[in-house]
């Protein structure tokens, strides 16, 4: 049982990084932009690929764990079987810094949206004032192109 523990305890330790990693992504999304921080936030990305690469590894350590002590991914609920205190008090610490993470990630992505959208608004008005006639259609989240043209099968509508 005190592999299960440590495998928890590594987990949770990892997902605290990851929460302050997400949290400096946070940060970094609510300032002005410029160009020092599209640096940051592309370090600060790169830097949250890593931990939740490193989450996943031991989140499958702690599977390999649990089936090796006779538990299977159907019969898998932690908190209704662990009897230890320690390794109650972990997964609880464990399952809270998820869900945290959980909504650092999706907070971000609506300000990520925001920013996108800001973005292509501007490029929209710059190159329809620069060339109207030959704006570039830009994509939405939907991807679909935000210049409304008629288009069939490949054959443009004139």
């Amino acid at each position: 049982m005190n592999t299960l523990l440590i495998c928890i305890q590594n987990e949770a330790s990892a997902m605290t990084a990851l929460v302050e990693v997400l949290t400096q992504e946070q940060h970094a999304l609510t300032q002005a932009p410029s160009l020092p921080l599209m640096e940051q936030i592309n370090l600060v990305t790169q830097q949250k690929n890593e931990r939740i690469n490193s989450i996943t590894q031991l989140s499958q350590l702690r599977q390999n764990e649990l089936v090796r002590l006779g538990f299977h991914q159907a019969d898998i609920n932690l908190s209704g079987w662990l009897q230890d205190k320690t390794q109650i008090a972990s997964w609880e610490q464990l399952i809270k810094l998820t869900k945290k993470a959980k909504e650092l990630n999706r907070v971000n992505g609506l300000l990520i949206t925001r920013h996108l959208v800001r973005n292509q608004s501007t490029l929209q008005v710059l190159y329809h004032n620069h060339h109207p006639e030959t704006a570039p259609a830009l994509y939405g989240a939907n991807g679909q192109s935000s210049n409304q043209r008629s288009l069939m099968r490949g054959f443009a509508a004139k």
